[in-house]
């Protein structure tokens, strides 16, 4: 029973090196981090920041977004997807709007959310006294969707389309 017990905890070693080897085989994503001055995620404008916030607020509104939470100048949008009969997606968009000297900057964040169908199935089993186990031919199944990716967006252009949509409510 003792050498059982080594071949476990030997075991057990193994595979917790093998997953601290493998978490050191990825770069943080931290350190791409480049807090540049250029940054497609803000516009700067003359209007107030009550003003600013209202149109964006008319932007997403007027795309298909609902608003999930506002209070003040932060609000919280989010538009659901479904690009293929296994997938589902949805953008969370959020919004700040903060004073400016005499206009406001609006900051705009998306994040692109990935879930997919995950299908299950099993059967179903019991034991009976004396006879054994039994499975019985019904199956159960179950389907549900299962988070695979979450990603900031970073391109200019969705939020420059954003930032031109929210300019017609500007004027």
């Amino acid at each position: 029973m003792l050498h059982m017990t080594s071949i476990v905890h030997k075991l057990a070693l193994t595979a917790c090196t093998l997953a601290a080897l493998a978490g050191c085989g990825s770069s943080p994503v931290y350190k791409d981090e480049a807090f540049s001055q250029e940054s497609p995620y803000q516009l700067t404008t003359t209007q107030g920041p009550q003003q600013a916030c209202e149109a964006a607020q008319f932007a997403l509104l007027s795309q298909g977004y609902r608003v999930e939470r506002s209070e003040g100048l932060t609000m919280h949008f989010q538009k659901h997807f479904q690009p293929d009969e296994d997938t589902n997606a949805t953008i969370d968009f959020f919004i700040s709007c903060k004073p400016r000297g005499s206009g406001a900057t609006v900051f705009a964040n998306a994040v692109e959310t990935t879930y997919e169908l995950k299908k299950t199935s099993g059967s179903t089993g019991f034991s009976v006294a004396g006879a054994g186990s039994i499975t019985m031919p019904w199956s159960k199944g179950a389907d549900s969707l299962v988070k695979v990716a979450g990603i900031t967006i970073a391109d200019n252009r969705f939020y420059q389309r954003f930032f031109d949509l929210l300019g017609t409510y500007l004027r």
